[in-house]
């Protein structure tokens, strides 16, 4: 985050670290076999996972590999000796869903998503903060915070000292010595803010001097930075130095530490049951030759990823605090509708603008949008669609990009209908929007009868922790 070179650097070390941390379980899910429960013929799960070259991404698998051994754990863990028998089927069905899930999830394309190893997990953020005080810049005052961006001076490294409190008021003889020295001649002033006090380069305060005496002499000792004064009238408020050090012959210098700070977060379960009848399904066999189940366990699990898509943007839409837009769908007078239209682009890169200036880090490179304004969205230059099948499921799409934006737009049929929101997807918690910790993606229940009925369950376990709102910003849509 200190610089673009180094923050791409560490994005590209910690997906490293990433990947090699999960090298083993790689490895292992990629051939899965667990003899000890009775999976004795190896099965590759991840499969799905496969480009059409045959490649995985290495930090997909990377991911879902952590995912699957914590289902695996689970449910041996939690599996009691009425279902061992069905164990095997049941692990090799949650395997294949979790897969499924993450080839068809796309809510890690507009927040980062990040495996939890256990249910509590930590984020850590960096910030460089003052160790010493530098006239009005106080001991431990962030000088660049790792989700703001930079917010020191342009004068803590400097020669220049501004407003360095030395006395409280109500005084009139002041004996202080100077935060740092040696003091360049001719550069001290010395203030209460109506009364002022200089130095005359040879060691003598001129000014709104008293007269001296009682050891006060309204002399400045350069190297040793000690000030001896006497004001014309009682100090109506503080005194405040300000002058110039010579660097070159300090002994002490302004001086920036490294604060690191930690948030804990928990992933939380969501749950669902299905139930359904068990002579429909043997029906259904019999007359088409075609299992139910498999319909009815994708069913809920797309159910709990379409939810989980919608609490990701219900939330980040709910914390935005990085700018607003409001563009008016009906172009002014003498202004076609076509060329009102292209306006819109303006708008979004305002929208961007606002979002660089809240944070000093970043322009939102997502958005998400309701269908009705994708008119408008794919009217602007340089926007490119994605074409995708009318397959009949439901759920979000991405649906192109803004080329000239550098964004990615998804849309959402169940987003607020004139509305849309941009966010940053980083590669990093410090350099994203939000995260979603995921501890368990999906996890199934082994299927029970109960009579002429069966039912099963189904279990996601994830954290949203929204790490910059800043970083997140609104837009609407009038008049449509």
């Amino acid at each position: 985050m200190l610089a673009t070179r180094e923050h791409a650097d560490r994005a590209r070390r910690l997906t490293t670290k990433l990947v090699e941390k999960n090298r083993d379980l790689v490895a292992r899910y990629r051939n899965f076999q667990m003899p000890d429960i009775g999976i004795d013929k190896a099965i590759r799960p991840m499969e799905i996972l496969e480009a059409r070259d045959g490649t995985i991404c290495p930090v997909q698998e990377a991911k879902v590999a952590r995912l699957m051994d914590n289902f695996v754990r689970r449910a041996i863990e939690t599996v009691d000796e009425t279902s061992r028998a069905s164990l095997p089927a049941w692990v090799k069905n949650g395997l294949a869903l979790i897969a499924a899930a993450q080839a068809d999830d796309i809510t890690d394309k507009v927040i980062s998503e990040q495996p939890l190893s256990n249910r509590l997990g930590r984020i850590h953020y960096l910030d460089v903060v003052t160790e010493r005080a530098k006239g009005n810049i106080p001991d431990r005052a962030k000088m660049f915070d790792a989700l703001n961006g930079f917010r020191g001076t342009e004068d803590f490294s400097s020669e220049k000292i501004e407003n360095e409190v030395i006395g409280a008021a109500g005084g009139t003889t002041y004996a202080p010595v100077l935060g740092y020295g040696p003091v360049i001649p001719g550069t001290l002033v010395i203030t209460d803010g109506t009364q002022v006090v200089r130095d005359d380069r040879n060691g003598n305060l001129v000014g709104d001097t008293g007269a001296p005496g009682g050891g006060f002499t309204n002399t400045i000792d350069y190297l040793t930075r000690i000030a001896s004064m006497v004001l014309a009238g009682a100090a109506g408020a503080p005194i405040r130095a300000s002058y110039a050090y010579n660097i070159e012959a300090a002994l002490s210098l302004p001086e920036y530490g490294i604060l690191l700070r930690a948030e804990n977060v928990q992933a939380r379960p969501r749950a669902l049951g299905a139930s359904w009848s068990q002579q429909s399904v043997i029906d259904f066999m019999n007359d088409f030759g075609i299992d139910a189940e498999p319909t009815i366990i994708e069913a809920g699990a797309r159910l709990i990823a379409m939810e989980t898509f919608k609490h990701v943007v219900n939330t980040l839409r709910q914390n935005a605090t990085g700018g607003a837009i409001v563009f008016d769908n009906t172009a002014p007078v003498g202004v076609s509708y076509r060329d009102h239209l292209k306006t819109f682009g303006l708008y979004v890169s305002r929208l961007q603008d606002l979002i660089w200036e809240a944070t000093q880090v970043v322009r939102p490179n997502v958005m998400v949008t309701h269908p009705s304004l994708l008119f408008l969205i794919a009217y602007q230059d340089g926007f490119e669609g994605q074409k995708f099948a009318n397959d009949g499921i439901a759920g979000p799409r991405y649906v192109g990009r803004l080329t000239r934006h550098d964004m990615d737009v998804f849309a959402d049929p169940t987003f607020p209908r004139d509305e849309f929101i941009v966010t940053h997807r980083g590669a990093e918690f410090v350099s994203t929007a939000a995260v979603r910790g995921v501890y368990v993606p999906l996890y199934k229940s082994p299927v029970h009868t109960r009579g002429f009925r069966k039912d099963f369950a189904l279990l996601s376990e994830y954290v949203i922790k929204v790490v910059n709102s800043n970083q997140i910003g609104t837009g609407r849509v009038t008049n449509l």
